[in-house]
């Protein structure tokens, strides 16, 4: 008895000091601690663990585990099966799973979407971006007339990343501009005094006096631009709203890789004339054109990690879907074929063949969710494979949006990775929302 009683008391304390470690395990084996589904949608996880847990929720409402609905109390979880999440209404339920039902492992949030349903894109477009205010993109220096090299703009603090706003309180309209106005200040003999928004968009105020170069022009040492511009493709864009989402990446300045900040931007028709194979490592290219005066098709509000967003002036048509179709979730894109959405010539969009040989299981917004191969012979023949300004083009899967293309494999341009659809489209919804709140005050 009194060795039983020993026995029982070790295994209670082996517990106790192995449970705060626990949770950092069921993530790493797969229980995430924030998970997003669609209303009505029943989703899987995938655990396979050998645990008996309880899992309760303060929320209650139709969210369902298993088949039976969530309450305060718990319900009895077997963690060698799948954990089936279903629920009939949009909600956010905070779970808690436990050990024996007392001793705490896990949280984990359950954020229920309502069913999106969208336009797939594969439009080509050009994007033209002006940033908000002049970027920093490239330290230098201002030779003199005698052949010494002076540094006044990082003697004054300013470095690679910054965007300069003002000089002494006149709005910086472009680098043509800042060039002139640096000029003008020099002449006179004035000091600058710049407003730069860091790249933590702080504000900061600096001072800085130009130096005249052995050309004769005043200037401050750096290199700088103020936006960009290419060929992508759409993704997708909202039937009723018109909200879209693009290139499925972030818009950068060419030699800096910088993110560019939106200040102004807009979308337009764009002609393809060809495309450039890729190389020896080197990835081929779409040829396209496009001018500012051509059809504008909407303008640009937002450029992150998940590629650029705004709201549409015309809805374009497209030959392959004639009405909206539902967002695919994480749980539901499965490795297999799937079709792709482009263009290679002219403005026609077409349909191509490809198969999806990766999911990866993503239960927050991330990058590089698909890993993607083409096989259509056709695309093959005239591209090689993925090649830039295909960003952006959808995947559909099973009569859903599964995602877009975002990068090529410089080693193999027959593949690539894709951006989950589920977080482009939180982002026009989040540009959406945003915009109704600032109509509403």
């Amino acid at each position: 008895m009194k060795k039983a009683k020993k026995i029982i008391l070790i295994n209670l304390i082996l517990i106790l000091l192995l449970a705060p470690l626990a949770s950092d395990f069921l993530f790493l084996v797969g229980l995430p601690n924030y998970c997003q589904i669609i209303e009505g949608n029943e989703e899987e996880l995938e655990i396979r663990l050998p645990f008996m847990v309880s899992v309760s929720s303060k929320q209650e409402g139709s969210l369902k585990v298993n088949g039976r609905k969530i309450t305060t109390q718990g319900l009895n979880v077997n963690l060698t099966e799948p954990l089936a999440l279903q629920a009939s209404s949009v909600g956010r339920y905070n779970l808690k799973f436990k050990l024996f039902g007392i001793i705490p492992l896990q949280r984990m949030i359950v954020n229920v979407m309502p069913e999106v349903k969208v336009v797939p894109g594969g439009q080509a477009i050009g994007v033209t971006l002006k940033s908000d205010g002049i970027m920093v993109v490239r330290d230098s220096y201002v030779e003199q007339e005698d052949g010494n090299k002076v540094y006044p703009a990082q003697e004054a603090g300013i470095q690679v990343g910054d965007s300069l706003l003002e000089i002494n309180g006149v709005k910086i309209k472009s680098k043509h501009h800042l060039a002139r106005l640096i000029h003008q200040s020099g002449e006179r003999g004035e000091k600058l005094e710049l407003k730069i928004r860091k790249i933590n968009d702080s504000i900061v105020f600096k001072e800085a006096m130009p130096v005249k170069d052995k050309s004769g022009y005043y200037m401050l040492g750096i290199y700088v631009d103020d936006g960009a511009s290419g060929v992508g493709t759409m993704s997708f864009y909202e039937f009723e709203e018109g909200y879209y989402g693009a290139l499925g990446h972030m818009i950068t300045e060419d030699s800096s890789q910088l993110k560019v900040d939106v200040g102004e931007g807009e979308i337009v028709r764009a002609n393809i004339s060809g495309i450039n194979q890729s190389s020896q490592g080197l990835p081929g290219e779409k040829l396209g054109t496009f001018l500012r005066e051509q059809e504008i098709l909407g303008n640009i509000m937002k450029n992150n990690s998940f590629g650029i967003y705004g709201k549409l002036s015309v809805q374009p048509e497209h030959p392959h879907f004639e009405k909206p179709i539902p967002i695919a979730s994480v749980f539901e894109i499965e490795e297999g074929a799937a079709k792709m959405y482009t263009v290679i010539e002219g403005g026609e969009i077409e349909e191509f063949e490809i198969e999806i040989e990766k999911v990866i299981k993503q239960y927050r917004p991330s990058e590089k969710g698909l890993v993607i191969r083409i096989v259509d012979q056709e695309l093959l023949k005239e591209s090689g494979g993925i090649v830039q300004g295909m960003s952006g083009s959808p995947i559909v899967q099973n009569g859903k949006l599964a995602g877009a293309v975002t990068h090529v494999f410089l080693n193999d341009s027959t593949r690539g990775y894709g951006i989950l659809a589920q977080w482009m489209v939180m982002e026009t919804q989040a540009l959406r929302d945003k915009n109704t709140r600032e109509f509403a005050s």
